[in-house]
Order: structure tokens, then sequence, then C-alpha cells
């Protein structure tokens, strides 16, 4: 969780009317006549006169905005009614997070095709603070954003290999940590990963040389809760750290089936602790590391009974760090705690393929599906 707990004062309360503030400035004021003009104590009288009206006036305000420490709510207590009223809201650190009792399907978005809405194998997803969709539409090669209810709203890219252009994109993430919202975009089959701010949306490769490797089919993209960039590095079976400066820190993993081992890892994500979830696909595994890349757990496994995988592919983290994971090859999502405990699950009829995966603010799934060439839209009701 960052570091920095966000705790909203609310103060909409508290009112300060200057009206009713009676402050008897004349009544301070010593009578300037009665001292000989030029003289230099009517100066020191004037100045000592302002000084001891503001300390009072100071003082005034202080004391109309302060409010009794009985009247402060404290998280989890029942809100203070009256005037003053202050409620401190405890941060999702505090929190404890209200359970899944139920997540259902709403709708579908999207039709294959090479317009404007349509699809040919949507891959990754995500969402940024006004929900646009930003899709990985990596059979047309190019990068659509749509809105929640599929409306066409602009796109990105196009085939080739310069930059700008894709040759099968795989997945994007947004950033907001830096001055600018940065998008980036698994370039998989040009084997690189580009990135452009939206100010002069002009496309730039990171690093593809890490530690005396080039990057091969990169297929994943995950940022870190100061604006690190990772990436999934599929066919070198690693996962890649860059900082917010774009250069790379270190890459971890090879190929195996051992705890800092993969087989064609797939995407990863970062919750708000630092930790790193990568999907292992071809281990059917989600493995768990610490913000310094130490191995901490690993579950799932082949099979097709609730907690266990068969080819994940895409992993999304929620505001209360659910796990939101595509379980592929069982045509379903299957949604994790932080500790790997199973949740639940949940899928609809036509769903075929799941594959990227991104949650809204409200709750909203959406969940790319890249045989059917669209994306299927669920809604996950919590406890209240």
């Amino acid at each position: 969780m960052i570091s920095i707990t966000n705790k909203r004062h609310s103060f909409s309360n508290l009112g300060y009317n200057a009206a009713n503030l009676r402050l008897p400035l004349t009544s301070y004021q010593l009578p300037i006549t009665s001292y000989q003009e030029g003289s230099c104590f009517t100066g020191y009288w004037l100045l000592a006169t302002v000084n001891y009206s503001f300390c009072l006036l100071l003082i005034v305000l202080c004391l109309s905005c302060a409010l009794p420490e009985s009247e402060i709510a404290q998280p989890g207590s029942p809100p203070v009614t009256g005037k003053g009223q202050i409620e401190i809201l405890p941060s999702n650190r505090e929190r404890t997070p209200l359970p899944i009792v139920g997540i259902r399907y709403v709708k579908t978005l999207g039709t294959p095709g090479q317009g404007a809405g349509e699809f040919q194998m949507p891959l990754g997803l995500t969402i940024d603070e006004a929900d646009r969709i930003y899709v990985a539409d990596a059979g047309n090669n190019r990068v659509q954003v749509i809105d929640t209810t599929g409306n066409y709203i602009t796109e990105f890219g196009g085939r080739g290999w310069q930059t700008g252009e894709f040759d099968h994109p795989s997945d994007i993430a947004l950033s907001f940590q830096r001055s600018y919202r940065h998008l980036y975009v698994a370039d998989t089959r040009n084997n690189r990963v580009q990135y452009c701010n939206f100010v002069d949306q002009i496309f730039y490769p990171l690093s593809q040389n890490i530690e005396g490797t080039l990057l091969d089919q990169p297929e994943g993209i995950g940022i870190g809760r100061n604006g690190e960039v990772y990436v999934v590095d599929t066919g070198n079976h690693r996962w890649i750290e860059f900082n917010v400066a774009g250069v790379p820190v270190g890459a971890r993993g090879s190929f195996g089936s051992g705890t800092e081992q993969f087989w064609n890892p797939t995407d990863l994500g970062v919750d708000t602790h630092g930790n790193v979830y990568v999907v292992d696909t071809g281990n059917h595994l989600i493995k768990k590391y610490d913000f310094s890349g130490n191995p901490i757990s690993a579950w799932g496994g082949e099979g097709d009974r609730l907690g266990q995988l068969r080819e994940p592919k895409c992993i999304v983290l929620d505001d209360w760090n659910y796990l939101y994971i595509t379980d592929s090859g069982n045509r379903r999502i299957q949604v994790f705690a932080p500790d790997g405990k199973s949740i639940t699950e949940f899928s609809t009829p036509t769903l075929l393929e799941p594959i990227g995966i991104a949650v809204s603010k409200s709750g909203r799934v959406f969940v790319s599906d890249a045989e059917a060439n669209n994306i299927k839209v669920f809604q996950v009701f919590r406890k209240k």
C-alpha cells in the first residue's frame, strides 16, 4: 500500500461568516492626534496598533475553526451530527474490503471487423480516469479507444515497424505518475515496448537491450506504485523493471518451473505495497514477489477446479488489491485475494477466449474475447 495515507477530511460543515465576526478594532486604536506630527513615537504606536489588531483577528479565526476533540468522528465510528462536523475517512489500508457477493454479465461491446469500434483479436485492456477503454486491437495492429458503451473515440498506430507503428500489440498500460499521462504498448512482434505522452503523441521505444539480451516478444506491461514500468519479456521467460526515467533496473527469471523461473509468462500486476504478481502461463501459476523481486508465494496449478488455472493470460488488481485473472483455458475469470486465497469465479456462455482484463472504479469488469472479437462487460456486486 502506498505509504502516504490519503484521508479525506470533510470541511463542508465548517462555516465562517465574516458578518458575524465582531472585532472592535477601533477600541484598540490609540488616538494619534495626541502625538506631535512627525514624532517617532507616532509611527511606533501606529505599528503596535496594527500588529495588536492583526493578532486578535488571527486568534478569533483560529477559535472559530477549532473543534472539540469529542466532535471529531474517528474511523469506523458513526458520523458526528451538528455544526462543525468532521468525518475522517480511513484509507484502503485501514478499511476492511467489502466482500464480493456476485459478479454478473452485463453486455458485450464491439463486433468483428476493421472499422471504428470493431476488433480483430483484441488482447490487453486498460481504463483511464475518465472511464475510456484502451484496447490492444492486435489483429488490426492498433490501439483503439472507446467509451463504456462501445462508442469509438480515437485510435493509435497501424501495421509497421517504424515508431508509432505496431506488429501484433499485445498489451497496453497507462501511467499517471509523471508530469504527463503516458501510454505504453507491448509491440510484441517488433520485439519492443513503445510509449508516448498525450501532449505530443510521439512514440519512443524503451530500451530493447537489457543485461546484454534483446527483448523477445514482450507481451505484458504493468505500472508500479511510483511510476515504475514492468515488462514481461515472454520469449526470454523473464520480467524487467524500468524506473520512471525508462532506465532498466534489473531483469528476473529464466526458463523452467522453479520458484524464480517461468515458462512463457504473459502478464504481471503490481499492488499498492509494491508486490509483483506474474502470470506464469506455461506453468499455469501465479507467482508473487516483493518490491525487491524476492519470491513470496505461488498458487494455481493446472486444472479446472476453483483456484486452479489453465493457461492464464492477464491480470488486473482492483482498488482493494483483489486479483482478477483471465483463466483462458477454462474460459472464465477467477478472483483471488493478495495471499492467493480463491474468492470467486465468473463467466458467460458466450465467453470463448478471455485474454485482457480491466476493472473500473465503479466495479465494471471489461474482458477482451480474442476468439469472439469483442469485449464482455461484467458488474461486481459487494456486500454493504
